[in-house]
């Protein structure tokens, strides 16, 4: 399968997100916990501590799972690696850029 982008993961309870470059900064709070989140096989995520829920694209949704799941960085890069047809460097770019995006709009930390 090849790699879907990365820049698809909406947020439904307040302003819709593009993870594109021109994204504006979120009203996201600091607590955002990415363990309180489940994740179905279709991209839909739903959080029944805060009632929101989130829409990803295949790509986003294995980045969002390993987050829920508490998996570090690399070894979210070889799941991705292992999901889709892409080399390996072309992929850390991409993940590194949604991170710094997921950053931007308050969704993780810079350390995360």
């Amino acid at each position: 399968m090849k790699l879907a982008p990365f820049s698809t993961l909406m947020r439904h309870n307040s302003q819709p997100h593009d993870l594109a470059p021109a994204v504006a900064p979120s009203t996201a709070t600091a607590t955002f916990d990415f363990h309180t989140v489940t994740w179905q096989a279709d991209g839909f995520g739903f959080d029944a501590t805060s009632g929101e829920f989130f829409t990803a694209s295949p790509t986003a949704l294995i980045v969002m799972q390993a987050l829920s799941e508490g998996v570090a960085r690399p070894q979210i890069l070889d799941r991705v690696t292992a999901h889709f047809e892409v080399a390996r460097s072309t992929a850390e770019r991409d993940l590194e850029s949604f991170f710094a995006e997921l950053v931007h709009i308050g969704l993780i930390e810079e350390s995360n």
